[in-house]
């Protein structure tokens, strides 16, 4: 298991359809024959019954782990992930289990899967060993509109996703997809959607959600987003707001350094998710900055790469469309926030204090979630 092994979260609100998902692409997987002695996946779930073991035989390899068909390696989770991660890698390392070089972290349809971020990160064995991928976040096409109106585990399941995926399409009618694509790009501007048929196999989904995670605002996605800087308008779903900044001149990383825990400490729970990208003064490259809540992760520098990814608007990656407005401009910083519960008006005064110079940007409806 050379280098890190990724770790994508698939995250959804209860019934949303994570299980048939996982099953559908892993049985993709095995007809495309991506599972080779070094390709196995591993798949953390809440219970082992939870994927149905539908395939001809199966390999038990202890109390809670087996190899399916498919060369899957299917883990019911009943303690602590950390332990869990932790003995799969062991096992794997002592050949007690086939070398694995991926894994997929199903949550509870109710859980967050902030926590699986800052444990991957700040874990030390887990951290030296495994990176954290991305988090699909399954979004159910019948009823999620109104569980993101009732459920705040649903806005922070779509709010920390690197893409969005809607289940049961088929089920409602077109016109009710568009809105519930709207609802979520409105509270996920960042993130593409796309319907689950249209996702690709396992392999390629994967390098897809890596890839948006590390890019984190993409000039198509960029796109979206312009306009004079107005105050938003009071909004009836659940308190969420969007808040969009863009800076044309470079930060001096030691100010900045100091600034953005500040900032954060100022926003408390109240930040779901900060998003974005940081020109540093005399860097070549653009810094990639996430934090979730209060926990700031480590702020990378943001390497071109030679991998495509499909473009939001085209049949290949779905139908979120980016507006005609012009991009933000490649060299600017831009930050996205994603809160709860906040006043706007104090949030952004915090931000102009404490990062001068800065600009709103608005997408052409405002950004509060309507």
């Amino acid at each position: 298991m050379a280098g890190k092994i990724p770790v994508m979260v698939v995250s959804g609100f209860l019934g949303s359809g994570k299980t048939t998902l996982l099953n559908h692409l892993l049985a993709q997987s095995r007809e495309a024959g991506d599972a080779s002695i070094h390709g196995h996946t591993v798949v953390l779930v809440n219970e082992l019954g939870a994927i149905s073991l539908d395939h001809d035989r199966f390999l038990p390899l202890d109390d809670h782990i087996v190899l399916l068909e498919s060369g899957c390696i299917c883990c019911g989770v009943r303690g602590n992930l950390v332990n869990a991660l932790r003995q799969l890698f062991l096992d794997a390392l002592h050949r007690k289990i086939p070398l694995f070089s991926t894994v997929l972290i199903e949550t509870t349809g109710i859980a967050d899967p902030a926590p699986v971020m800052y444990t991957l990160q700040y874990e030390r064995f887990l951290a030296d060993r495994y990176i954290y991928a991305g988090c699909l976040t399954l979004v159910d096409g019948e009823h999620g509109v109104q569980q993101l109106q009732r459920h705040p585990e649903a806005v922070q399941q779509v709010a920390l996703a690197d893409l969005l995926a809607i289940s049961k399409s088929d089920r409602v009618g077109s016109d009710h997809i568009l809105g519930l694509r709207q609802a979520l790009q409105r509270l996920n501007p960042v993130a593409p959607v796309l319907l689950t048929q249209e996702l690709p196999g396992l392999k390629l989904l994967l390098n897809k959600v890596a890839e948006l995670g590390r890019n984190s605002l993409p000039r198509d996605k960029a796109s979206m987003w312009a306009g004079q800087a107005m105050v938003n308008q009071a909004s009836a779903h659940a308190g969420v707001g969007v808040l969009m900044m863009k800076w044309d001149q470079p930060w001096k990383r030691s100010e900045s350094m100091r600034a953005l825990p500040e900032l954060l400490a100022c926003m408390d729970e109240g930040l779901l998710r900060l998003k974005g990208r940081i020109r540093f003064q005399g860097d070549a490259y653009a810094s990639a900055v996430h934090a979730v809540h209060q926990h700031l992760y480590p702020i990378e520098p943001i390497v071109e790469s030679q991998q495509e990814v499909p473009e939001a608007g085209t049949s290949k990656a779905g139908s979120v469309r980016g507006s005609e407005n012009p991009e933000i401009d490649s060299s600017a910083s831009v930050l996205l926030f994603i809160y709860r519960n906040l006043d706007e008006t104090h949030l952004l005064g915090r931000v102009h204090a404490l990062f001068p110079g800065g600009q709103q940007v608005l997408s052409p409806e405002g950004n509060f979630i309507q």
